[in-house]
């Protein structure tokens, strides 16, 4: 699940990066999301075809703060639980490029995260952070989250999305600690 907010105000934002991240999985083969009538949410099902394995892209139609207002649709419509759920974010304790997937833990004061936790009535799902840097001296957390990255962020982030997009795209074919380990042992600069 990319969270992110729609529109172009936000489109290059820090807090898109779940946007980002499944704009990119969709690239190649060019692919893209739907929307089911009276849906509050974009998906797109992607098959491993020779298990049936599938992998399900979802995005809000909504915004950040309310991203989990979706979960009870998505989950009794695929039969999720917590634990089936990767969560693309931005992480500010993060520096720009670093990708960390876990399991479980707090909203660490994103509102995205605080909605889905609030409306899953769980915490125990897996979010893939993607660091966004700390705001400069005199920028507040929001305006910082909310604005575009300078252009030697920019490159990091946009590396750590691309590194984020294939880690998702290879669990059709590994388990998820493999794909963690994998993508948390390095370094990225």
């Amino acid at each position: 699940m990319g969270l992110g907010n729609p529109g172009p105000r936000y489109e290059l934002s820090r807090h898109n990066i779940g946007y980002h991240v499944t704009d990119l999985i969709m690239q190649k083969p060019p692919m893209r999301l739907r929307r089911r009538l009276f849906a509050s949410y974009f998906y797109l099902r992607l098959f491993n075809f020779t298990d049936r394995k599938s992998i399900v892209l979802i995005r809000s139609a909504g915004y950040m703060n309310n991203s989990g207002d979706i979960l009870p649709s998505v989950m009794r419509r695929y039969r999720f639980t917590p634990e089936d759920f990767i969560v693309i974010v931005d992480n500010i304790d993060l520096p720009p490029g670093v990708c960390r997937l876990k399991k479980g833990g707090g909203d660490a004061g994103h509102n995205g995260l605080k909605s889905l936790i609030s409306r899953m009535g769980s915490s125990d799902f897996y979010r893939l952070y993607i660091g966004v840097g700390r705001p400069a001296a005199g920028v507040s957390v929001v305006d910082h989250v909310l604005g575009n990255p300078e252009a030697d962020d920019s490159r990091k982030i946009l590396q750590a999305c691309v590194r984020a997009a294939d880690a998702i795209k290879s669990l059709a074919d590994k388990p998820v600690s493999r794909v963690m380990e994998e993508l948390n042992r390095r370094e990225y600069s």
